[in-house]
């Protein structure tokens, strides 16, 4: 599958929002300072859909609102890209490199950031409503127990993930990466993990 993209997203175990046994880690600068980002809501269902969100990067400062979907098959005057599979990573500090802490198989990928479904109760710590990149049906997305995410991503590797946050893995690393993404998630088709 080419229509890959590898959305690094600070650690937690449910991404369900903020609660006092469940607060994100390791997510950057902004998650540090601020104790919070709209990725806390990354599989927290809404009417059968998942919404969610990636920190695209800053330029000079400022926060981006776009990611290039360009390189997930889309056209220049697209607003969207569909049939994607989202593999949402995170960095913790019992775990040496970046591992996989779930995916979206065939979402869509927006172009802007999205705001947050009306009703779909996405209220972030300061009182904004969650904003988000990614969509998929609930049926397609999956979430590893913090207990079980062990597939690991060395970092330090020529043509791995980098220090952004959105890796498209079109080096010769990267698509082996891919494919043993392909196998792993094939692997949790038909399995039951308690988490904690």
């Amino acid at each position: 599958m080419d229509k890959m993209v590898f959305f690094n997203i600070a650690w937690m175990k449910y991404y369900r929002g903020v609660t006092s046994d469940d607060t994100p880690k390791c997510g950057g600068e902004y998650v540090e300072e601020k104790g919070f980002g709209s990725e806390v809501y990354n599989f927290q269902p809404y009417n059968s859909k998942m919404y969610g969100f990636v920190e695209a990067g800053w330029n000079d400062g400022e926060l981006l609102c776009n990611i290039n979907i360009n390189k997930l098959g889309a056209h220049r005057g697209d607003d969207r890209v569909s049939g994607i599979l989202v593999v949402w990573v995170a960095r913790h500090g019992d775990h040496p490199g970046t591992v996989v802490v779930g995916w979206y198989e065939n979402a869509i990928i927006h172009r802007e950031r999205q705001n947050a479904p009306l009703g779909a109760n996405r209220k972030l710590p300061d009182g904004e409503d969650a904003i988000y990149f990614a969509e998929a049906d609930q049926q397609n997305c999956r979430l590893i127990p913090s207990n079980a995410r062990n597939f690991n991503i060395q970092r330090a590797r020529k043509g791995g993930i980098g220090q952004k946050n959105i890796w498209y893995a079109n080096s010769q690393f990267g698509k082996k990466v891919k494919t043993e993404i392909l196998e792993y998630i094939k692997s949790w088709e038909n399995r039951v993990v308690s988490n904690e």
